[in-house]
């Protein structure tokens, strides 16, 4: 954390930028690192970083605070502020974090949101203001007065010295806060809520009346400076005595000079680009100074054990390890396309604009002139004094002599030595043999068979046979000359890289990873993954029983099995889309990528590896946010319409974020595990159907997984498909039968009573008309026209009379 800060203005910057004489280089070599936030703070200048207690970062800027969850920023607005510039972040044990502004306003963070919390008064206005926490977990502001204030805005106490101010307030390891009174020789201390004085003791040297101590520590070293003189105290906080320590040149050339306290060492950032590190002590020689292009405003270490080097419009500097050197040279006007190491010149460089250099005990030397175009390839062998190379021209270049010979106009894709003066070129017309002679030239000679397109060459010393990898497939070319094609599984095999290594030859493929060939037949393979995917190799080298290969998504080391050891980019500070090539010299391994030329120490372990974490940062149901609550013995039961369910995940890395993935599966939907990349940290499911269910998520890095993260949750079933409307709907629908049923049984009943009633009426108007006088009278007209001889209406009459009474029987049966 920062030990101290001032409260000024930009252009109180700018001045010192005049007048501050600038640094020199150190004795260690700068540490290797990777920007965060390049785009997000460009024009923006960072005062502090800090973590909160989930690891999530905040940003203090001239334009307010911004807040990083390892996978976008956010700009948090504070209520009531009267400027956006804020300072000095400080945090307590409950997670509350301070900060103020320019304006003498005392902000609070809690969660995601920030709240005006205190305003100095004038009489509280001083040109230092400090926060800190006592060691009851309060806030201590310090200024013209100290003023303790709980986390519910209260204020407690309040400490003042007749108008004199205090220096900025050191908590020193016994958690005592310690701050000096200016202009006098005397030291206020707070702990345990109260305040005491304590006069200063010189067992050599003496303060000036103008003096501002000001406090810092280096391991478990306290030390004073005094910003007026420049001198240096060792400090005695138990007894208040002050040792002068001999003049360091360092503080002596420094106007002003910031210090931030850190597990590793002191920082010290001055007002000129660069910054200084010191590990034990303050002697000059245990000083180095680092990043003499970037203007450091402010150090934070944090959990990860990464340094964050705040800067003026640049972003963050990232320094995963202090041990890991940056690169020897960045190359930004010539980017570095090809290396090889040779016993003589030690580092051989081919660029981009086809110059061609060595570098040996820390010295460049160029070799030749600017070429037509990328050298793409360098080829060397320990007995030829021949290093191979194509500028435009396919060209070779004498070490003993120092002459660079022509060979052929053509474009190179590989070479390998046969001996010390044989070699043989692989072309885009072919191959060709060259011979180097003792007249300093070289005869070539274009193989008749093979003179197709060519990528790739290796030598079996021991069976006299050279390897081609070409347009055409892969072949073998003994002593004799014979060629024999070699297939896998009756099929060409097509690459364009090969490695021999121990009588085996490698062959990186697209598709089937590693094929490994002994006496032309394909006797294994090797599948390297990268979180159980194949990853597609485009160069390997066998060093010591691994493998070392880069692909398009990185550098990395395996196991002979294909098992993942390292991802070399992440561990050394470098992107995974940056490797150009590498190449070794001895044990030492040396990477060009965009970022410049690296060495890199394979033996080296992470000290600081801390056990990889998940978080289910944000839970939205239906897009609108939910507390997040993983605990199993709560309930947590949305309704049959939130079936939009989107889980954002995070893991607190920012060294291995290229590397992390998350794997997660849906219990009740998934039927295994899903994996996804760093950056697609949003797992989104939109239509789930009812049911219970519980989000596994864990994160892993090169194999190694965190504990698995877990939240239950409960879909309930729409209201028609439960039990109970169910049983309503059925009792509702039996009632509805019963009543309808009722009601047309009851409809019959009447219909019928209606007939029956219609039926009686009708026999009763018939028996009425078919009474006994009836029949007697109808009878009696029948017998009548019978008497007459009226034989036709005598037939009519009895017709109809028969009809009658045959109806009238119908009725009445």
């Amino acid at each position: 954390m920062p030990i101290f800060s001032f409260n000024f203005p930009t252009s109180f910057f700018l001045f010192f930028l005049l007048f501050l004489p600038s640094f020199h280089s150190s004795l260690a070599q700068q540490p290797a690192y990777f920007i965060l936030g390049e785009k997000q703070f460009r024009g923006v200048q960072i005062y502090n970083v800090i973590q909160d207690k989930k690891l999530n970062y905040w940003f203090a800027t001239n334009e307010g605070i911004f807040y990083y969850d390892y996978h976008s920023y956010q700009k948090i607005e504070c209520d009531k502020t009267k400027s956006n510039t804020v300072f000095n972040f400080i945090i307590n044990d409950e997670g509350y974090i301070y900060c103020h502004n320019l304006n003498n306003q005392i902000f609070q963070i809690k969660g995601k949101e920030c709240k005006l919390f205190y305003e100095l008064s004038n009489e509280h206005i001083s040109t230092v203001i400090s926060l800190n926490i006592s060691d009851d977990g309060n806030l201590v502001i310090v200024s013209k007065k100290i003023i303790v204030i709980n986390n519910d805005g209260i204020t407690l106490f309040t400490y003042d010295l007749n108008e004199r101010a205090f220096g900025v307030a050191y908590k020193a390891k016994n958690k005592m806060l310690l701050s000096h009174i200016l202009d006098v020789d005397s030291v206020i201390t707070f702990s345990k809520g109260s305040f005491i004085k304590h006069k200063i003791r010189y067992l050599s040297g003496q303060l000036k009346k103008a003096s501002i101590l000001k406090f810092f520590s280096i391991k478990n070293n306290l030390y004073a400076i005094d910003l007026k003189t420049k001198n240096t105290y060792f400090f005695d906080d138990l007894t208040f005595e002050l040792t002068l320590l001999p003049a360091n040149p360092f503080f002596e050339k420094n106007q002003v000079v910031r210090i931030y306290e850190t597990p590793k060492g002191l920082w010290m950032a001055g007002s000129l680009p660069s910054v200084a590190f010191l590990s034990h002590n303050l002697e000059i020689s245990n000083t180095s100074i680092f990043y003499e292009n970037y203007f450091i405003s402010s150090v934070y270490e944090d959990k990860e054990g990464n340094t964050l080097l705040s800067t003026f419009d640049k972003g963050v500097l990232v320094i995963p390890d202090l041990k890991v050197p940056d690169v020897i040279h960045s190359f930004k006007d010539d980017l570095i396309t090809s290396i090889c190491t040779d016993r003589q010149l030690g580092l051989v460089l081919g660029s981009s604009k086809g110059v061609l250099s060595n570098y040996s005990k820390n010295i460049f030397s160029n070799i030749n002139k600017v070429g037509k175009r990328p050298i793409e390839g360098l080829y060397g062998d320990e007995n030829s004094p021949l290093i191979l190379f194509d500028d435009g021209l396919i060209r070779a270049y004498n070490k003993q002599t120092n002459q660079i010979i022509n060979i052929i106009e053509a474009s190179l894709k590989d070479a390998v030595f046969v001996s010390a003066t044989e070699f043989y070129l692989a072309t885009n017309r072919g191959i060709i043999k060259g011979v180097f002679d003792k007249k300093n030239s070289i005869s070539i000679e274009m193989h008749k068979k093979l003179n197709f397109r060519t990528y790739a060459l290796e030598y079996n010393t021991n069976k006299k046979l050279l390897y081609v990898a070409s347009s055409n497939g892969l072949f073998s070319v003994d002593s004799l000359g014979i060629i024999q094609k070699i297939t896998h599984k009756n099929e060409d095999i097509f690459s364009k890289y090969l490695h021999y290594n121990n009588g085996k030859l490698y062959v990186p493929m697209p598709k089937n990873g590693i094929l490994i060939i002994e006496k032309n037949n394909v006797t294994d393979s090797i599948i390297p993954k990268i979180t159980e995917k194949p990853e597609e190799l485009n160069k390997i080298i066998i060093f010591k029983n691994s493998i070392i290969a880069k692909s398009s998504n990185g550098f990395f080391q395996f196991d002979m099995n294909g098992k993942l050891l390292k991802s070399l980019h992440t561990i050394f500070g470098f992107s995974a889309h940056r490797t150009i090539d590498f190449a070794f010299e001895g044990n030492n391994l040396w990477v060009s990528h965009s970022g410049g030329v690296q060495q890199i120490d394979l033996n080296y372990k992470n000290p600081n590896q801390l056990k990889l974490v998940v978080n289910l940062s944000e839970i939205l149901v239906n897009d609108k946010i939910i507390s997040v609550n993983t605990s199993k013995t709560t309930e947590n039961d949305f309704n049959s319409t939130q079936r939009k369910i989107q889980f954002t995940l995070s893991s607190p890395t920012l060294r291995h974020s290229e590397t992390t993935q998350y794997h997660y599966k849906l219990i009740g939907y998934d039927t295994k595990w899903n994996i996804n990349n760093f950056a697609a940290n949003q797992i989104i499911y939109s239509a789930l159907a009812s049911g219970d269910y519980t989000f596994l998520v864990k994160v892993e890095n090169q194999g190694v997984f965190s504990d698995v993260v877990s939240y239950s949750f409960t879909i309930s079933k729409p209201i028609y498909a439960k039990w109970w409307f169910i049983a309503i709907s059925i009792l509702l629908f039996l009632i509805l039968v019963w009543t309808i049923y009722k009601r047309q049984l009851a409809v019959q009943r009447k219909k019928s009573q209606q007939i029956n009633e219609l039926n009686a009426s009708k026999l009763a108007a018939i028996q009425s008309q078919m009474n006994p006088h009836f029949i007697f009278n109808a009878l009696n007209s029948i017998q009548d026209l019978v008497l007459k001889g009226d034989v036709e209406k005598s037939y009519s009459y009895i017709t109809t009379f028969s009809n009658l009474v045959r109806r009238t029987l119908n009725v009445t049966v």
